[in-house]
């Protein structure tokens, strides 16, 4: 109600704004029925309704349910009222009826219960926590074990290592043995140099010429690096 008679006198203060700037700009509201505040209408001010006629056996319809109706709620409040009091005597009743050694009694009851109740849950604990134990001591072996093999794995390529250097180390130049090694390579000389003709045949040596001139290191036979090698140019 209150809502709406806000917003009725806001539009009636915009209507005078809008009114009041300008002759011709009128907004008029109509409403669908009268507002609840305004008074009873002057035609209608001494009219009285009349009253519908009744049928009788309508009157007997709607007089019979209105009666049922009301014993119906009666029964219900009566059964409500009746419930709470009784949960108020077994309530009270209970709390007077027990004396304090009964109340420690039961209270001991309890007790021994809760007792028996932690005892089971402790005995599961124990249970559940020894498996869990086992459990992740297997876990720890088998990783050790893990562990171990690798290391074994490790030190055996390690040692596979050491030993091959160890053969090469006895080919090492050391300041001993230099001046053999120079003797040896003066009277061993090693010539890298190589030709290859149009059929493939490998001419080893420095002094050695393709053409007829010298011999072939191959005798004939191509050498497979070599032969794709010349395939690849061509």
């Amino acid at each position: 109600m209150l809502r709406t008679t806000t917003g009725v006198l806001a539009r009636l203060t915009i209507n005078e704004s809008k009114t009041s700037s300008s002759a011709f700009a009128l907004e008029f509201v109509r409403w669908r029925r009268k507002p609840r505040w305004l008074p009873v209408a002057k035609s209608k001010l001494y009219r009285v309704p009349e009253r519908k006629e009744q049928n009788a056996e309508e009157r007997a319809e709607l007089m019979r349910l209105h009666n049922n109706y009301k014993l119906q709620m009666r029964s219900l409040r009566q059964y409500l009222r009746e419930e709470v009091l009784r949960l108020n005597v077994t309530t009270t009743a209970d709390h007077i009826v027990l004396t304090p050694e009964q109340e420690e009694a039961e209270f001991a009851r309890c007790m021994q219960e809760n007792e028996t109740w932690n005892q089971k849950i402790a005995v599961e604990r124990n249970e559940r926590l020894l498996k869990e134990r086992e459990r992740q001591a297997v876990e720890i072996r088998e990783r050790l074990e893990a562990a171990r093999v690798r290391e074994e794995e490790r030190m055996e390529r390690i040692e596979e290592i050491v030993r091959r250097e160890k053969e090469l180390a006895k080919t090492f130049i050391t300041h001993e043995n230099l001046e053999t090694a120079i003797e040896q390579a003066l009277a061993n000389p090693v010539d890298y140099n190589f030709s290859i003709d149009l059929q493939g045949n490998i001419y080893r040596g420095r002094t050695t010429l393709p053409g007829g001139k010298g011999t072939p290191a191959t005798s004939g036979v191509q050498d497979t690096e070599v032969q794709q090698t010349i395939e690849a140019s061509n």
